[in-house]
């Protein structure tokens, strides 16, 4: 099972890429959940230093999904 959840997440990380590649705001939702899918099998291993990472991105992708919007509004 964990083997399929990181592929997932693989997957949606690389989808997110490619969203954003294309200039598209859903980038960040399928960033946040590939991030947070990552960070709950790094717990599950106990792998912490991977946690905070996969945390910091999360909201990093909060973040920019934020400041995408706060832009667009502005146009």
């Amino acid at each position: 099972m964990t083997e399929l959840i990181g592929t997932i997440a693989t997957c949606l990380a690389v989808g997110g890429v490619l969203l954003n590649n294309r200039l598209n705001i859903w980038c960040f939702a399928v960033w946040g959940v590939s991030n947070s899918l990552t960070a709950w099998l790094h717990a599950d291993a106990g792998i912490w230093s991977l946690v905070w990472r996969d945390l910091i991105f999360l909201g990093l992708a909060v973040e920019g999904a934020v400041r995408w919007r706060k832009k667009a509004r502005a146009r």
